[in-house]
């Protein structure tokens, strides 16, 4: 018997959790395996971004002939607050302007924590003992660390690999993570409005920016239980379209420019990159998951 579910939103996902009995020596209550497509929205003809020549345009009339666009994915984490959060402190804050030990720049809703981006909310739950990110842990990572070329059908990534195992045992998970670890692009950039903002100019764009494992955070609103009353097959298929949205805030015309091109990496146009990060952050994963007995 097989039984079919999809959710769809800034990250909804149904996985199970790792540990616990097992039903029989060296197998526990579920096989997991999964897969990862990824895609660039902004290419989809309906959206109206797309023209006929084959120029994709942003919120702000500039537009970009994409040559290639790759989005790295570092890991999909599955977590869990089984066991209770701490408890709650009468006396305690958080501070954007006093980022807690591991923590750097705080902006826009979150922080840069040692390679992660965390929002306010959770730093503050952290800070008091309270709420899921209290007393989160993490269950498995399905790593993957493989640029996934976005243009054109996208491409699809099996993640083969579980660790600790693949080998889920009784238990449930109350939230997911996924970590993004890189963006590179390279094209072609005019401007579509009247104002001639690029001089007349057709500029070459070459990204490289790294992500520091940018997260996209879900709590679920209802642990996934997984028991001897469940399929022992779990097959997941995640999907991410990169939004539409993703170069919307940039005014290239105020980047630096070398000669013709406008390059974003670690040493130019940083703020740039920061607004990319962002923008990412909003593009919205949808999960497909399937339990069958065979």
């Amino acid at each position: 018997m097989t039984r079919q579910w999809i959710h769809a939103a800034t990250l909804l996902v149904a996985l199970l959790l790792p540990g616990g009995c097992t039903v029989e020596d060296g197998r526990g209550f579920a096989q997991l395996s999964g897969r990862l497509t990824s895609s660039f929205a902004g290419l989809t003809p309906s959206l109206g971004r797309l023209g006929a020549d084959g120029w994709y345009k942003t919120a702000r009339s500039f537009e970009l002939r994409l040559s290639a666009l790759a989005l790295t994915v570092r890991e999909v984490r599955l977590q869990s607050t089984e066991g209770g959060t701490q408890a709650a402190s009468s006396a305690c804050s958080f501070d954007p302007a006093s980022p807690p030990p591991g923590c750097t720049l705080c902006h826009g809703g979150h922080c840069h924590c040692g390679g992660e981006l965390k929002s306010y909310e959770e730093l503050e739950a952290e800070a008091c003992g309270t709420g899921a990110a209290a007393a989160s842990r993490t269950l498995v990572t399905l790593p993957l660390q493989e640029p996934q070329p976005l243009l054109g059908e996208g491409s699809k990534r099996e993640l083969r690999e579980c660790v600790p195992s693949c080998e889920l045992g009784a238990g449930s998970v109350s939230g997911v993570k996924v970590l993004l670890d890189r963006l590179q692009v390279e094209a072609r950039l005019r401007d579509a409005s009247a104002a001639d903002r690029l001089a007349g100019k057709e500029l070459a764009v070459s990204v490289d920016w790294a992500l520091a494992g940018a997260t996209l955070a879900l709590s679920l609103p209802a642990a996934e239980p997984l028991g001897r009353d469940h399929p022992y097959y779990l097959s997941l298929s995640l999907a991410l379209p990169v939004t539409e949205k993703l170069f919307d805030a940039l005014d290239w015309y105020k980047l630096t420019v070398a000669g013709d091109r406008v390059t974003i990496d670690g040493k130019g146009n940083t703020a740039a990159g920061e607004l990319l990060t962002t923008s990412l952050a909003s593009s919205v994963v949808s999960v497909i998951a399937q339990r069958s007995d065979l």
